[in-house]
């Protein structure tokens, strides 16, 4: 899976699999989160029609008492047809999609090239950029979450000193109150009046991981 934030040295490798390790949980749920909202492919529709994860959701409380397979009712199986469908959900529409997946979208105040060039500072801080080509707000989901999984490896596998290890610590626990939490639970609330089901129980499970990797202050 291609990261649209792509690390620098010395966190290269951040998103690559070292063969026969094990992964923390929460980086593997930060990679099953970002698969369940970046480009629509195969792999996304698989996981979320053909896999567990949902149920596993489900097992830790996340998906609000929605049973998994209501929530897979309706979902096309054609790839076109879900690509389709996804696109018409979070990327397409005028003035904006039903659920715009970015967080300058639900600031009702605020200096939005502000907010943009904040994101941007986070990830020059840890030695990423937006992927060259992507069209995409540095403040969008799909580059949010991917910056979050290099801050978990570099927090849990990197090998970095332990004050390195602490700063990273901060910036996470900061990225998250700053620009993840504030934002999320309303994309959540827009699903559930425009998108499938499926969709606010995602983003709301979403806020229950975050919940649990950076508690609310």
């Amino acid at each position: 899976m291609v990261l649209p934030v792509v690390s620098r040295p010395p966190v290269r490798d951040a998103a690559e699999e070292t063969r026969g390790e094990r992964k923390p949980d929460r980086e593997a749920l930060a990679r099953s989160f970002l698969l369940a909202f970046g480009r629509p492919a195969g792999e996304q529709r698989d996981l979320i029609l053909a896999s567990d994860w949902l149920e596993d959701l489900a097992s830790r409380g996340w998906l609000g008492g929605s049973d998994p397979g209501r929530l897979r009712q309706g979902l096309p199986r054609d790839i076109g047809e879900w690509e389709s469908l996804f696109l018409s959900t979070f990327d397409v529409g005028f003035p904006a999609p039903p659920v715009p997946l970015f967080e300058t979208h639900y600031m009702k105040e605020g200096n939005t090239p502000a907010v943009l060039h904040e994101n941007v500072l986070y990830y020059k801080a840890f030695g990423c950029e937006v992927s060259k080509g992507d069209a995409d707000n540095p403040d969008h989901l799909r580059h949010q979450l991917a910056f979050l999984l290099v801050l978990f490896w570099l927090e849990d596998r990197s090998g970095a000193p332990p004050e390195t290890v602490e700063g990273v610590r901060r910036a996470r626990r900061d990225f998250i109150e700053r620009h993840l939490r504030p934002w999320i639970p309303k994309a959540a609330v827009l699903a559930g009046k425009k998108a499938h089901p499926l969709w606010e129980a995602l983003l709301l499970a979403l806020c229950a991981w975050l919940a649990e990797v950076e508690p609310p202050r």
